[in-house]
């Protein structure tokens, strides 16, 4: 039997376009006109909207039912958050004073050759991340390079006289000393047993999208949740859950159980939807979403291997300002959404157990491999 399972009648938006998303046994028709239906009956269909009162008749298998699609004025634009120019070192011809022109960055070290030892400011704001404060140092900063580029520590743009410094593995101390002209911080690493937090999103009355077919995104987070700790258990690493049932867990305690539990990585499961303005006809396949630097590079590593291994095309690696990622700045915090829910065809690829299972086999492995090499 054919359904309609978004949006909810009564549904209001600010866009000027809205899709319906179902599915039906043989014909479905939305005020009159035919829409085409993907072998499985499923069915994506984008309308337009005017403010105000949107009628929509909408007949599937022969059955009737009236829409209505409220078109509401959107509130006032806030502004967007904007970077600060960086402020580069100005044209004239710099002191001769005390002149920083190269950061030599090694595994456990970094070094910074100057004429004096600097003022010092060491700013620790996490496992991951520091910044460094050279106030009466200039910055020479067409000369700054690295002697690796493939090791554990990464300089960011330099601010003034800050310079952001990003770990990929936790840092648990640094030690500063002033050795044959160059300032030297030496970096022990964080050494603490593997555990991975499992995170599945939504729950309870938090259903997240549905699929055309009816299928709740909390329910398929939680069983591939679910396959995945099997996997990585059989491959012998440590894993928690946030949730492992059917219930409502808020964003602050999925963070702090993870912070609790002193795990190293914390892994949001999501699948994707769309706002009401798109097409979810035109859009599929898996994305990673990441906050703080030193997640990047296994967001993309796990990407890479969920689309190199399963049939979802590659939607796109993002830095994005997610409260689970965002507040989780001492491990690294990787948000994956593995498709569309909402898509016609993609939908049923996701949502069937083989597809299920093959893939937590595949994020169990990347996990394993990417952290715990021998």
């Amino acid at each position: 039997m054919g359904l309609i399972t978004y949006p909810p009648n009564k549904h209001e938006t600010d866009s000027k376009s809205i899709f319906f998303i179902g599915s039906a046994d043989e014909t479905c028709r939305i005020n009159d006109q035919r829409v085409d239906l993907a072998d499985n009956g499923n069915f994506a269909y984008v309308v337009s909207l005017k403010l105000g009162n949107n009628q929509f008749r909408i007949d599937i298998d022969g059955e009737s039912q009236e829409y209505t699609i409220v078109g509401v004025k959107p509130d006032e634009p806030h502004p967007i958050a904007y970077g600060r120019i960086y402020d580069s070192f100005p044209a004239k011809q710099p002191s001769k004073k005390n002149i920083l022109r190269s950061i030599l960055v090694s595994e456990n070290q970094i070094e910074i050759p100057l004429n004096r030892a600097p003022m010092c400011n060491l700013e620790r704001l996490g496992k991951y991340k520091y910044f460094l404060d050279l106030p009466d140092t200039d910055m020479d900063l067409d000369w700054v390079h690295y002697q690796t580029q493939s090791g554990s520590i990464i300089i960011g743009e330099v601010i003034r006289s800050k310079i952001p410094i990003i770990f990929k593995k936790p840092v648990a101390s640094i030690n500063e000393k002033w050795e044959n002209n160059s300032l030297v911080l030496e970096i022990e690493y964080y050494q603490q047993d593997f555990a991975v937090c499992i995170d599945p999103g939504h729950g309870g009355e938090q259903m997240g999208s549905r699929s055309p077919k009816g299928i709740w995104e909390k329910e398929l987070n939680l069983s591939f949740a679910q396959l995945l700790k099997e996997e990585l258990i059989n491959l012998n690493v440590s894993t928690i859950m946030t949730r492992d049932e059917d219930e409502f867990v808020s964003l602050d305690e999925r963070v702090n159980y993870a912070e609790e539990e002193d795990s190293l990585l914390f892994l949001s499961i999501h699948h994707n939807a769309l706002p009401d303005a798109r097409d979810p006809n035109l859009e599929r396949g898996a994305s990673c979403h990441y906050f703080h630097e030193q997640s990047k590079p296994f967001a993309n590593y796990l990407l890479n291997k969920v689309v190199e291994h399963t049939e979802l095309s590659y939607s796109g690696l993002f830095r994005q300002n997610l409260h689970v990622l965002r507040e989780n700045p001492d491990r690294i915090s990787v948000l994956l959404e593995l498709g569309y829910l909402i898509h016609p065809l993609e939908s049923e690829l996701i949502s069937s157990a083989d597809f299920q299972a093959k893939t937590a086999r595949i994020v169990a492995k990347a996990i394993k491999n990417f952290f715990l090499q021998d």
